[in-house]
């Protein structure tokens, strides 16, 4: 049986869900603009602290549009709610609440719109998981998902190369996350039953380079990440598990500020028409 909970195993972690919060839909998401639109009904599975559901409900569901965000985690709910509370406690089109993308708690062909991101690559069970995605969605509307592949990430000097082998220990040792997602992600819906002549596929880059403000945000909150979000790079040997994080903070450190520094990273994503 499939944990409702893979990501978070060993407990909600602020500090992760921290390098969550900085996501938009034009820093994260753009590609789903193409078949939003302002009157849609939407679900957002797996929608972390709620930066990206707010973002849409605030300004792309502007006639009538609503949406309704969904983790299984309690502390990520209060996180979200928390977050709406701070930026947008006027809205009234969205909600938060708690619910498990492998029986998510709406009926058959309910939403317009029905959103996962860098969701899938983390699940035990990622065709059990489209296949209900898709349940959901209304005949004629839109399924979208989008996957990271850690696998693909590119660092500049190679003095950085340990960030990302950071990335990819604590992926597998996490358990559940596949660092060959994002290359999976078509396969796996057309697995999970998705009609491929429906499936309009995309891909973008995640990129951090020189100097700017983004980078070292996205730093800052790395370090605090290593620090303190209880991730595992060296199972079973708790002294260089220690050691190796304090190389990864003072690397991060290093490649904050370093003018000539470079990270980027491959995203795949889909968006699939449910026939009607």
């Amino acid at each position: 049986m499939s944990s409702q909970q893979a990501y978070y195993n060993k407990g909600y972690k602020k500090s992760i869900s921290d390098t969550h919060a900085t996501r938009t839909v034009d820093n994260s998401v753009r590609y789903i603009t193409k078949v939003l639109k302002p009157e849609f009904k939407v679900l957002d599975v797996g929608c972390g602290p709620g930066s990206i559901t707010i973002d849409i409900a605030k300004n792309y569901l502007t006639e009538g549009g609503s949406i309704i965000g969904v983790e299984p985690t309690k502390e990520i709910i209060d996180t979200a709610n928390n977050l709406k509370q701070s930026i947008a406690a006027d809205l009234d089109n969205i909600s938060f609440q708690i619910g498990s993308i492998y029986n998510l708690p709406f009926e058959d062909n309910t939403f317009d719109l029905v959103h996962a991101h860098q969701v899938i690559v983390h699940l035990e069970d990622p065709i059990k998981a489209l296949k209900e995605l898709a349940r959901v969605a209304k005949p004629g509307k839109f399924v979208t998902v989008k996957d990271g592949d850690l696998e693909s990430m590119i660092f500049d000097p190679p003095k950085y190369d340990v960030l990302g082998k950071y990335n990819i220990m604590s992926a597998k040792n996490r358990g559940s996350t596949d660092v060959k997602s994002g290359r999976k992600l078509l396969r796996r819906a057309i697995e999970a039953g998705y009609k491929s002549s429906n499936i309009t596929t995309s891909s973008s880059t995640m990129l951090f380079t020189g100097v700017e403000k983004e980078k070292r945000v996205w730093g800052e909150l790395l370090i605090k990440r290593v620090e303190g979000g209880g991730e595992v790079l060296v199972a079973d040997d708790e002294k260089k598990n220690e050691e190796l994080k304090q190389e990864v903070v003072k690397t991060l450190k290093e490649w904050k500020d370093d003018e000539t520094s470079l990270w980027s990273a491959v995203n795949f994503e889909i968006t699939y028409k449910k026939p009607e």
